[in-house]
């Protein structure tokens, strides 16, 4: 009897064991079936390979160039490896015109830009050019998130390109071999700017003397006085030494430096939803990297600029009230080009950005 009992319990043990195990070979076929399902889906999914050209250096440890190391990292990862980014930096590609060309004709897929070359292929974009609109750079971030910006995005569509990032990063400083602590210490000094007629007429403006010369010829012109002044960002004054030819830094923020991304409208529209999604979040994404890590950089930049040995010279209210009546002829040169009407949309976007 109890050897009777022994072998029953054994049998049920033999079944259970049995079933269990044919259960686990079921759920591991159905794993395994929804895996090869999720692989055949990604395989069916389109593939693309996207070209992202700047002027910039690339391997530069700057913010715009660990940005879009950035945008690569995103893009890729959020689409699960079906969008390639392949960057195409320090001018590989040509310069910022040529990129902009190509990129509208559908030979470039993205490129990485300031504002002030795609004056030729979006020309409200000049108001960019009018100088002290921007008490501080978060007044700036406001005014190009907001309404405003999609604005701006309707004009880059009319000209082919879609919109997919605008950050401001920095401001165009002036330098000097001579202190400026006064408007009149502005009269007659030779100052290099681009050829750009709104530059030109601002500094103009001040008594100083604009001198629009090639940037590859600007150190030299520094260092044999042909000019005694000039005006960039400090990413562009640190690494080109321009402290070794210039003594004083002045705080004139009167240009701010606003770093785009472009795309072919016509690629990104042709593009499911879900990547154009991919792509538009991981450009928000790296918008906020990139202003955040370009105001980390800057405090940096000068403090090292200081360090250097250049004296910065923080200017007076009088002199930027100077300076705003100059921008102001500027504002009508700008109105006269563009219209009126884009000019009143963005002073009014800055003056509820301030608020």
């Amino acid at each position: 009897m109890k050897r009777t009992k022994i072998i029953s319990l054994v049998l049920v043990i033999l079944m259970v064991m049995l079933t269990l195990a044919a259960c686990g070979g079921k759920n591991n076929a159905g794993q395994q079936q929804q895996q090869q399902q999720q692989q055949a889906q990604q395989n069916n999914q389109p593939k693309y390979t996207l070209q992202l050209a700047g002027a910039y250096s690339l391997n530069a440890d700057t913010p715009r160039a660990k940005a879009t190391k950035k945008i690569k990292e995103l893009i890729e990862q959020k689409s699960n490896g079906n969008i390639k980014v392949e960057l195409y930096l320090d001018s590989q590609l040509g310069g910022d015109r040529e990129t902009l060309e190509s990129c509208q004709a559908g030979n470039i897929a993205m490129v990485s830009a300031t504002t002030a070359p795609q004056v030729n292929f979006i020309p409200k974009l000049a108001i960019f050019d009018i100088p002290m609109l921007f008490d501080n750079l978060d007044i700036a971030k406001k005014v190009l998130t907001g309404e405003f910006r999609d604005k701006l995005a309707a004009e880059y569509e009319k000209a082919g390109f879609k919109l997919l990032l605008m950050v401001p990063i920095s401001y165009r400083e002036m330098t000097a071999k001579k202190a400026i602590n006064t408007i009149n210490d502005l009269k007659g000094v030779k100052i290099r700017t681009m050829e750009n007629k709104y530059h030109k007429e601002f500094w103009n403006s001040l008594g100083a003397n604009a001198t629009p010369l090639n940037f590859s010829e600007l150190y030299i012109a520094l260092q044999q006085g042909t000019v005694d002044a000039q005006e960039n960002p400090y990413d562009i004054i640190l690494p080109n030494k321009f402290y070794e030819v210039q003594k004083y830094l002045i705080h004139t923020h009167h240009i701010a430096f606003i770093h785009t991304v472009v795309m072919n409208k016509n690629l990104y529209d042709s593009m499911p939803d879900d990547y154009k999604k991919v792509i538009d979040e991981s450009m928000k994404e790296v918008s906020e990297y990139l202003f955040n890590e370009s105001m980390t950089q800057n405090e940096q930049m000068l403090a090292s600029l200081k360090e250097k040995g250049m004296q910065v010279i923080e200017i007076s209210q009088d002199v930027k009230d100077k300076m705003k009546e100059a921008a102001n002829k500027v504002a009508d040169m700008v109105r006269k080009d563009v219209g009126n009407d884009i000019v009143d949309e963005l002073m009014k976007a800055i003056e509820a950005a301030k608020k």
